[in-house]
């Protein structure tokens, strides 16, 4: 079951600077309200903003930012209309709301998509502070019409009792199940609580007689192991489904059969996200055919940490002054090879880059580089005084390590590289990065001398027409425009080279022609200017985010079209 949403990078681009201003713009305004609350017209300032800010980002289909964006707006509304003194509990939830948008949205323009399911919570604080009911984990995920409890033929083997006998025995195990859940409202929350809710449920599933009753608490059941093999994370909503399971017990002590839909739906969703699927996790999601999410429980929380985590300015700011370090220490670590000197004066200085650099790869949520780096550097200082050209070995690995590391931050610097991808490292896989890295650098250097090259284009398209159809200032231009087609499949770009193939073409038999004739031959220029213009469109895109929306070459592709129909 996929989270994620893939979003058109290419739209985003074109709205991300004036979305930014706006959300910039809302957020100063609360928090002039915040000093100011009896200044209304500030609050109705920062809905309007909100407002603009949910509807573009559904034009953009990025649901998630859109529905926090929109029960952002509607908690000021709820303010407005209240004719008493503002609770902190909606101001709160509204301040975190205004810190976790902008971060949310930078993950996802990281990452070209979403993934909905992390603003759940933080949508439901902001629903929760004016009362309104919480949405479900499944809310974004697209239900499925049968049931579990309904269609399936599963049997369960049991003890089932009579019907006097069920009900004295399910008026205990409520007892039970309460006890425990009430700890878990109380937000005293230990092992044991679940412990005796999933005792509780296991209990009651092993004396209801086969059908469908028995097949929803068998679902209810590998909830509960889930939660306690911390396979899921409790939250308020989710606690709320546990006392959901609290009020089928109640209606069924009423003889009241009917099955929850709503919330068997929730247990088959929370179970597909449940990062635990060994032992009746695994065998009901198995037999109820629940298909597990691309990404999950687990995943999420830590995604969520990245999420909330420093922003990308100032990550990129840190990565750039902490790569100058480790490109010093790498220099220095040279010169200690080439002198051989082994003093402490030579090598404690070194030593505290390196660990100062791990303290921040820390900060950075880079344990394992961090972890790394503070081993080199203490096998260095247990150098000291040691004769270096019996070490060559070691201090050639600390040298590849400072590569590697420098590597890795420059390909998080260019969003290609996740945190969660530097988690566990084998020689293979910091080979790989290592091999990534220097092939995106060779990328960016072709992109630049293409850009310039397009560039060159433009400009001696305008000057032959300025000059009143001077020759000789697109003379060259076929062969300018094949180099770019060379640069362009040395990269391995899908449609750059048909058409930039199309334009030399195109200007080759325009070179060529017998007679000028201004008229068409200036919409003829003008049509590959266009073209020019996509490409550097494109480039653009490619170079500021290393991935772009090929849709972006549509003009391109249709200005060549258009010429060669024309020749």
């Amino acid at each position: 079951m996929a989270l994620k949403v893939e979003i058109n990078t290419s739209s985003y681009a074109m709205v991300e600077e004036e979305l930014a201003k706006t959300l910039q713009q809302a957020t100063n305004v609360f928090e002039t309200f915040l000093s100011e609350r009896h200044n209304l017209a500030l609050l109705e300032q920062c809905e309007a903003n909100l407002r603009q800010i949910g509807g573009t980002l559904r034009l953009l289909q990025i649901p998630g930012a859109a529905l926090l964006a929109d029960e952002m707006r509607m908690l000021c509304g709820a303010i407005l209309k209240s004719i008493n003194a503002v609770p902190e509990g909606r101001l709160n939830a509204l301040s975190t709301a205004f810190f976790v948008l902008p971060r949310y949205l930078e993950f996802v323009q990281s990452r070209q998509s979403e993934i909905p399911q992390l603003v759940i919570a933080h949508v439901n604080e902001l629903r929760a502070a004016h009362n309104q009911l919480l949405l479900p984990d499944s809310y974004f995920s697209q239900s499925d019409e049968s049931l579990f409890s309904r269609d399936s033929n599963i049997r369960i083997q049991g003890t089932p009792l009579a019907e006097t006998a069920f009900i004295e025995n399910l008026k205990r195990i409520n007892h039970l199940y309460q006890s425990g859940l009430l700890g878990l409202l109380r937000d005293a929350h230990n092992p044991m609580q679940l412990t005796i809710m999933s005792r509780a449920i296991r209990r009651l599933r092993s004396t209801i007689e086969a059908g469908p009753q028995q097949r929803f608490w068998l679902l209810a059941d590998a909830l509960l192991e889930a939660f306690v093999n911390n396979g899921l994370e409790l939250n308020p909503h989710r606690k709320r489904v546990l006392a959901g399971l609290e009020g089928q017990m109640r209606a069924r002590l009423k003889n009241r059969m009917v099955i929850n839909e709503v919330l068997e739906r929730e247990l088959c969703f929370l179970l597909s996200l449940s990062a635990y699927k060994e032992g009746l996790v695994g065998k009901v999601v198995k037999v109820a055919r629940i298909h597990a999410a691309d990404i999950n429980d687990e995943q999420l929380k830590t995604l969520r940490g990245i999420m909330l985590g420093l922003s990308y300015d100032t990550v990129s700011s840190v990565i750039h002054e902490l790569r100058t370090e480790l490109r010093h220490a790498k220099d220095v670590l040279e010169l200690l090879a080439l002198h051989q000197r082994s003093e402490s004066e030579e090598i404690a200085p070194l030593t505290a880059v390196l660990k100062q650099s791990a303290d921040i790869l820390r900060v950075l949520n880079l344990p394992s580089l961090a972890s790394t780096l503070i081993e080199h550097a203490d096998a260095l200082r247990a150098l000291e005084g040691s004769d270096l050209s019996q070490e060559r070995s070691r201090l050639e690995d600390l040298a590849e390590t400072l590569l590697f590391i420098d590597s890795s931050l420059a390909q998080i610097d260019r969003r290609k590289l996740n945190y969660e991808d530097l988690g566990e490292l084998s020689l293979e896989r910091r080979d790989a990065i290592s091999v990534d890295n220097q092939v995106s650098e060779a990328k960016s250097i072709v992109i630049e001398e293409s850009k310039a090259a397009i560039g060159l284009v433009k400009r001696a398209i305008s000057a032959y027409i300025d000059s009143g159809f001077d020759a000789t200032h697109i003379a060259n231009l076929p062969q300018l425009l094949d180099s770019v087609r060379g640069a362009f499949q040395m990269i391995n770009a899908s449609k750059l080279p048909e058409v930039t193939l199309g334009a030399s073409q195109f200007m080759r038999r325009f070179v060529e022609r017998d007679a000028v004739n201004p008229a068409s031959d200036v919409q003829a220029l003008e049509t590959l200017a266009d073209a020019m213009i996509s490409i550097e469109y494109y480039l653009n895109e490619l170079g500021r985010r290393h991935i772009a929306d090929e849709g972006i070459l549509k003009v391109a592709e249709d200005s060549i079209a258009t010429l060669k129909l024309a020749s």
